[in-house]
């Protein structure tokens, strides 16, 4: 595979046509035909890889590094403002530069992948559990209509030379187009060789009217296509601008929640799904809000064009001043998600679709980085946040020194590397629901060395909340050994899920632990949750039973 093949699935999910005027979306460094071979050394068993982040960073290269990946789907554009030079005088021209130096090509999908069916608006209404979606501003169809007369015979051969070009696509359908039947006259005039009839008399031509539309930036395309294919001297045609609107495309999205929710509700809903400890939020708490407008990254400017009249809250990012007071002022509520932690955990979800379009040849790796929270807070309430999280209501110790009584890390060491990625098996289990229970968890370094174990008794709970109470300990004990890189795996399905946004969270019992494991899993520098069958969870299994046992007797 090459860079042009990944430029192709984006393009599928996410049209560069739909990219607003003012932006810069696609290739930005390197060419289409760059292969994307870790290396000539590497094993044949070893997968192409294809690193997706939020933007291009330092660190972000340093992780295609590491992972071998020859080019970065970012949502930000590395190249936005141009450039005079290409060199590191600036921030995007030394990017650029390390980026071709490293052979790494860079692919932009910003304001496109915005406005696309399950695009980041969606991933973000589809993690906030909105229903009735719909773009909150549709997207101008930006297309025009081809309108031919063609001879019935020859009318299956004009449609194919069409559809070959991109002409007749609407939505997810292809080879689109209607014709109806009617007449066609001409009087070819000396030194024509009409296809039917004959040069000098008026004709009558049984033809089709064939309608097919297609983007306008293939206008040239679309033309010459139907020319070459048409039988005559002079094809008749004409190109007709459409100005639909797109129904399923657009920026944002409009939904309802399932039932009304306080405003502090949906904002707590909000955090835990970017897994931050908290949002801003502007209106009254306790007013409950059904109709919801998501706008991720900056979109306050939908304030000012009336979104009161559609929503009861809007969720958008870089709200100002006087854009909130403007808000409360027309009885909007204002939920402030961070334009980079939202974006980039919606960008992070989408790289699921990517892989799935780019196919089991090539390996689709994700990227977080803590950097895009560019504030920090200050004071004694930002001191309390900051703190480690509170441990959960019956907390489970874990053994001193681990299994192997290896020592922790030095407070502040940096563990993770390539040799140091993690592996977390977790359980938890009770014996009733609820009844006596018990969590396990087993904390494997690369080498397959279990570093720590945890076998404890919790009292009594549920079988979902042990397996909260295991994966929220298994997820402390990998923090305090300073790893970074982790991957976790449970045998509940539904924590998974939750965890990763596909189940929303309705049990009360359960929102203080998913909003606390939400928050553990942000700390990792990458970290990746797992549902694995009960039968290859059995060791952390069996510390469950152990638990038990040991506590009931």
């Amino acid at each position: 595979m090459n860079v042009g093949d990944v430029i192709v699935a984006v393009d599928r999910l996410a049209p560069f046509a739909l990219a607003e005027p003012w932006d810069h979306v696609g290739l930005q460094v390197g060419s289409p035909h760059d292969g994307l071979s870790r290396d000539a050394a590497a094993s044949p068993d070893v997968r192409p890889a294809v690193l997706v982040a939020l933007e291009v960073s330092d660190a972000a290269l340093e992780e295609a590094g590491r992972l071998g990946a020859r080019a970065i789907v970012t949502h930000h554009p590395l190249i936005f403002d141009p450039l005079e030079r290409l060199s590191d005088d600036t921030e995007a021209g030394r990017l650029a530069l390390r980026a071709a130096r490293q052979g790494v090509a860079v692919i932009a999908a910003h304001t496109n992948l915005d406005k696309a069916r399950g695009g980041i608006a969606d991933v973000v209404a589809g993690l906030l559990g909105l229903e009735t979606v719909q773009p909150l501003q549709p997207a101008a169809a930006d297309v025009l209509k081809l309108v031919g007369f063609v001879p019935e015979d020859d009318a299956d051969l004009v449609r194919q030379a069409l559809f070959a070009v991109g002409a007749g696509v609407i939505g997810e359908y292809e080879h689109c187009s209607w014709s109806v039947g009617g007449q066609g006259t001409f009087f070819g005039r000396h030194g024509t060789t009409p296809a039917a009839g004959v040069a000098g008399r008026d004709e009558t031509v049984a033809e089709l009217r064939m309608e097919v539309v297609f983007p306008r930036r293939l206008r040239r395309r679309v033309v010459a296509a139907y020319i070459a294919a048409h039988p005559y001297e002079e094809p008749a045609f004409d190109l007709v601008p459409v100005e639909n609107e797109i129904a399923s495309l657009g920026l944002g999205r409009l939904g309802v929640l399932p039932a009304p929710l306080s405003l502090v509700a949906l904002a707590d809903e909000v955090a835990a799904v970017l897994r931050l400890p908290s949002v801003r939020y502007a209106g009254d708490g306790a007013r409950e809000v059904l109709r919801v407008a998501v706008l991720p990254g900056s979109g306050a400017e939908a304030i000012a064009r009336g979104v009161a009249q559609v929503a009861d809250v809007l969720v958008t990012g870089d709200v100002k001043y006087h854009e909130a007071r403007a808000a409360q002022a027309q009885g909007l509520a204002l939920i402030d998600a961070p334009h980079g932690w939202t974006e980039q955990e919606a960008m992070l979800r989408w790289a699921e679709r990517l892989a799935d379009a780019l196919g089991p040849g090539l390996t689709v790796e994700t990227f977080r980085d803590p950097a895009v929270g560019v504030w920090s807070a200050a004071g004694s309430l930002a001191a309390a946040a900051a703190a480690p999280p509170v441990s959960p209501p019956v907390s489970a110790a874990r053994a001193p020194g681990g299994a192997t009584g290896s020592p922790a890390p030095e407070p502040g060491r940096t563990a993770s590397r390539d040799d140091d990625r993690h592996r977390l098996y977790a359980d938890g289990g009770a014996r009733g629901n609820p009844g006596p229970a018990g969590i396990g968890a087993r904390l494997v370094n690369a080498a397959g060395q279990v570093v720590e174990e945890v076998a404890d008794y919790i009292g009594t709970a549920t079988n979902n909340v042990a397996e909260y109470q295991a994966l929220l300990t298994g997820l402390e004990a990998a923090l305090d050994r300073g790893v970074e890189r982790l991957d976790v795996f449970l045998d509940s399905e539904l924590v998974v899920h939750q965890v990763n946004g596909r189940y929303k969270v309705k049990a009360a019992v359960l929102k203080p632990l998913h909003r606390q494991a939400c928050l553990l899993l942000s700390k990792f520098h990458e970290v990746d949750v797992r549902h694995i069958p009960r039968e290859q969870n059995a060791a952390a299994d069996a510390l469950v039973n152990r638990a038990i046992d040991a506590a009931t007797g």
